[in-house]
């Protein structure tokens, strides 16, 4: 809800129309900037066999989880193509980030990932969209630990997810030899030009049907673990432990 009571409305692309001017051309820059880093820039990834696997199979055949540092660098590995519904936050921020993705192809699905499944912060409507987007043949995307943290612990939603969609949830681990890091809560890293991005895969998860305390909650330890796994592996190919 707005200061007025009354619900945000987005496009289709989950964009508000009501985005001031200068949060839709600092979209523009962002991403400007991003395309000119992925240009310049080296990727490598693990595991190749899964990554064209992943790419040639139907739209919302799985879920990709990877932390908020990382939300700038997964544009680096995906064709716009691919068709990707990400959920972001209906917060002021999570506003820029909507208008940065429709630059980079890809879809917004506005809502919480830490209310997911509950009645604050849209979390009923994006589970509901987010389902809809795998449906309609979206690959989902989803930052675990977003929208505020913290940082590298995961929250429940995406396990909910898994278990009403059916779909599997990959964790991708992201490394870059060189960025910037912001000081926001999450330290987000920012690709510098000319660099080496690496891409690794985690094992799959797939959540039971069962949607009881006791199943979700070893759900997310174990896909919290397959994260924090991934995550060390890419950084591990360029001779380093993490982000420091």
């Amino acid at each position: 809800m707005n200061a007025a009571g009354e619900a945000p409305v987005f496009d289709e692309w989950g964009c508000s129309p009501r985005a001031p001017l200068s949060v839709r051309m600092a979209g523009v820059a962002i991403a400007g900037y991003l395309r000119l880093a992925c240009a310049t820039s080296r990727g490598e990834i693990l595991q190749p066999d899964f990554h064209a696997q992943a790419l040639a199979s139907p739209g919302g055949a799985y879920i990709g989880a990877f932390w908020h540092r990382n939300l700038a660098l997964p544009f680096f590995f995906y064709p716009g193509s691919v068709r990707r519904a990400c959920l972001v936050s209906r917060s002021r921020d999570g506003e820029l980030l909507a208008q940065i993705l429709v630059r980079l192809d890809c879809r917004s699905v506005r809502g919480s990932s830490s209310a997911l499944g509950g009645r604050s912060k849209g979390g009923a409507a994006a589970l509901r969209g987010m389902a809809r987007a795998a449906e309609e043949g979206f690959h989902l995307v989803v930052t675990p630990d977003g929208p505020k943290g913290p940082p590298g612990r995961l929250k429940p939603g995406v396990v909910m997810l898994g278990a009403l969609t059916g779909r599997p949830i990959v964790p991708l681990g992201f490394a870059l030899s060189r960025f910037a890091r912001l000081s926001t809560w999450d330290g987000t890293l920012v690709p510098l030009p000319f660099g080496r991005l690496v891409l690794s895969y985690g094992e799959p998860l797939r959540v039971p049907p069962d949607k009881g305390p006791g199943a979700l909650a070893a759900s997310r330890g174990e896909l919290e673990r397959r994260l924090r796994e991934a995550d060390a592996r890419a950084w591990a190919r360029l001779g380093r432990t993490g982000p420091r």
